[in-house]
């Protein structure tokens, strides 16, 4: 098995793409303070995407309809299954409703709609013609399905809110538990930006998280955190840690 380096170069590209896009929308939402961190942070995920490619494209032609396959049952079951995980979170203590980011997240949603129709139509011809196999259905009901739940997996992250639970933080369609968060502050560029600093979970899992609150909520998003936790000038700690800003 040879390496096949277009594939690779396709891919590497898109995952750098997507990382300056995120950081050009972590920009706008939360500041440059905290893309600058959210960028930063990102770099063991190129890493990862740059050796999930390797392995892909020593998988040979199915490579990747095997990784579009993982991708949409995964994107369905995950939420799916967020009823059943956000019961761990407790009783609801505040609803602070949609964020920037959220708002964002649901554009780019609608983006991937026009996104998922444009891939979809020209598939439609692996599904009929004379010579049309199980295998090529399976590879295009595969593809489509792969387009379909990234669309799908962005507006249901845009539409989703941010809650304050009993037990810690419900947000995208996942929550952070109060004994994970080891403490909380604000953002020195935009004062409504939330800063967490959370136990990692693992090496590429963040060790701030930060999320833009609506101004109107801010004073009673501060009152009840710190109900829970303690709060700290985290911005000057990431700086101090490192971390890049711009």
């Amino acid at each position: 098995m040879a390496l096949n380096f277009e594939f690779l170069f396709w891919f590497l590209t898109a995952m750098v793409g997507l990382l300056w896009v995120g950081y050009l929308i972590a920009r706008v939402t939360l500041g440059p303070q905290a893309a600058g961190r959210n960028l930063f942070y990102s770099g063991p995920w190129l890493v990862l995407g740059a050796a999930i490619a390797i392995f892909l494209s020593l998988m040979g032609r199915y490579g990747l309809t095997i990784l579009y396959g993982l991708y949409a049952v995964g994107v369905v079951l995950w939420l799916v299954s967020w009823p059943l995980r956000k019961r761990r979170a407790g009783a609801l203590k505040l609803e602070v409703g949609r964020t920037s980011q959220n708002k964002i997240l649901l554009w780019v949603g609608l983006a991937f709609v026009g996104l998922a129709i444009a891939m979809t139509i020209p598939l439609l011809d692996l599904f009929t013609g004379a010579l049309v196999t199980p295998v090529s259905i399976a590879i295009g009901a595969v593809k489509i399905a792969f387009w379909w739940a990234i669309a799908l997996l962005f507006i249901m992250l845009g539409l989703s809110d941010l809650e304050i639970r009993e037990n810690g933080l419900s947000y995208l369609y996942s929550w952070q538990p109060w004994d994970r968060v080891e403490a909380f502050g604000w953002d020195d560029d935009k004062p409504n930006t939330l800063i967490l600093r959370v136990v990692k979970r693992s090496p590429f899992s963040r060790r701030y998280v930060t999320m833009g609150i609506p101004p109107a909520q801010k004073n009673a998003v501060d009152q009840l955190i710190d109900d829970y936790i303690c709060e700290a000038d985290l911005a000057a700690e990431m700086d101090g840690d490192g971390v890049a800003t711009s």
